[in-house]
C-alpha cells in the first residue's frame, strides 16, 4: 500500500540503499557508457566481403602501367604483363583497404590495424598473415573491366591489354 507522505517515501529509498544523488550518477554513467559506444562505432574504419561473382571495376583507360585502384571490394591494377584483381578485403579482420596514393609500388594499407600488401597482394606487414585472392579479369570492347570474384586465379594471372 503506498503512502503519500514523501518522507515515508525517502526513508524507504535510502531502507534499499538508493538515494537521488546514486541514481542520478547511474544514470549518467549509463548515458555516458552508451554515448561511448556509439561513438566508437561511427568511427570505425569499413568493412566489407570479398566479391563472389562479377564487378565492374571501370575502364582501361583510367588505369596507366603501375597504377592500382581500390573500387569497392576490388583492386584492380596494371603492370608491364596487363591488368589483374584482387580482394580489397584484408585477409586479418575484413576491413577494406587504402590503395595509398594509387600505384603499384606503394601497395595496400589496411586502416584497422596496419596491415601492408604489396602491389601484388602479399602480406609485407601483419598481422595479417594469407595474401589477397586474386580473381578473372576480362576487357571488353569499349574498355571496361570486370573482376570475377567466382573465379579465382593466380597471383600471377595477367589480362592483356589490346
Amino acid at each position: 500500500m503506498l503512502n503519500d507522505d514523501p518522507k515515508d517515501h525517502c526513508s524507504n529509498c535510502r531502507a534499499r540503499g538508493i538515494n537521488r544523488r546514486d541514481l542520478l550518477l547511474i544514470a549518467g554513467q549509463s548515458t555516458g557508457l552508451a554515448m561511448i559506444g556509439v561513438t566508437f562505432s561511427g568511427c570505425a574504419p569499413p568493412t566489407g566481403s570479398p566479391p563472389t561473382g562479377p564487378v565492374n571495376v571501370g575502364n582501361v583507360s583510367a588505369l596507366s602501367v603501375g597504377t592500382m585502384l581500390v573500387e569497392s571490394n576490388v583492386v584492380v591494377a596494371r603492370d608491364a604483363g596487363g591488368v589483374y584483381a584482387m580482394s580489397a578485403v584484408c585477409t586479418h579482420a575484413g576491413c577494406l583497404l587504402n590503395d595509398s596514393n594509387g600505384t603499384i609500388a606503394n601497395g595496400l594499407y589496411c586502416p584497422c590495424h596496419g596491415s601492408t600488401f604489396d602491389g601484388s597482394g602479399s602480406v609485407s606487414a601483419g598481422p595479417a598473415r594469407t595474401p589477397l585472392q586474386h580473381y578473372a579479369v576480362t576487357i571488353a570492347a569499349d574498355g571496361s573491366i570486370t573482376a570475377d570474384g567466382s573465379q579465382r586465379v593466380s597471383a600471377s594471372t595477367r589480362t592483356p591489354v589490346a
